[in-house]
């Protein structure tokens, strides 16, 4: 049998996906009958695998936390199944502007912050207490703007100014996610610390870069 997707049909398409308003094109192709489905979960299943490689090459070098930010607003797939679409309001009030405003699964607002990997934050405190690892100031700021965050965000959940900048979606017990630091060379204690830590907050969230890109790589069956 032949195979329907020989070296012409694969350059038409190539030529196609270099058009502009790719997603628009692709659910033309797709309502149409023009390539199988399959295809697409393939082409989704390579963008996110270019988007893995474009992290590691990210977390090498020293870029600012804007570079950070468009990477994840393009690749929120890797926060996992909890949030469905990032929002286009970051905006909570005059004094406080988050990463991101996020819809969840169950259709509310919640936050994403970053703090960019390099830039001398450092998660854990350098000397020990009572044999036990305790966050760094460094990373006890970080926490206190997102609770901060959390609690502004609260304060307008009845605001309807507020409501209809995110886009009509709800406030109802917000949850922040925290991405900070790095865990590639922790220690067992370290990451016992680490479950602990999380343990203590029942709306935030503590993630580092390596655990992102850690879930990402399980999302796309490459393992640790």
């Amino acid at each position: 049998m032949d195979n329907p997707f020989d070296l012409s049909n694969a350059e038409q398409i190539k030529q196609l996906l270099n058009l502009p308003d790719k997603k628009g094109l692709l659910q033309f192709l797709l309502k149409n009958d023009v390539i199988p489905e399959d295809l697409e979960i393939g082409l989704s299943h390579a963008r996110k695998m270019k988007a893995v490689d474009e992290f590691y090459y990210l977390l090498e070098s020293d870029f600012t936390e804007n570079r950070w930010q468009n990477w994840f607003e393009k690749n929120s797939w890797v926060l996992g199944s909890d949030f469905v679409k990032v929002l286009d309001e970051r905006v909570i009030d005059t004094q406080n502007i988050s990463d991101f405003l996020m819809q969840s699964y169950d259709g509310f607002l919640d936050i994403i912050e970053i703090k960019r990997p390099e830039g001398g934050l450092r998660f854990w405190a350098s000397s020990l207490d009572h044999d036990n690892y305790y966050p760094h100031s460094d990373l006890v700021k970080a926490i206190t703007q997102s609770i901060s965050y959390i609690h502004e965000v609260e304060l307008r959940a009845n605001d309807m100014k507020f409501f209809e900048r995110v886009g009509n979606i709800k406030t109802i017990k917000p949850r922040c996610t925290l991405i900070f630091g790095r865990s590639n060379d922790w220690n067992q204690a370290q990451q016992e610390a680490f479950r602990v830590l999380n343990s203590s907050y029942h709306n935030l969230t503590v993630m580092t870069f390596d655990h992102v890109i850690e879930r990402a790589n399980r999302i796309l069956g490459k393992g640790c």
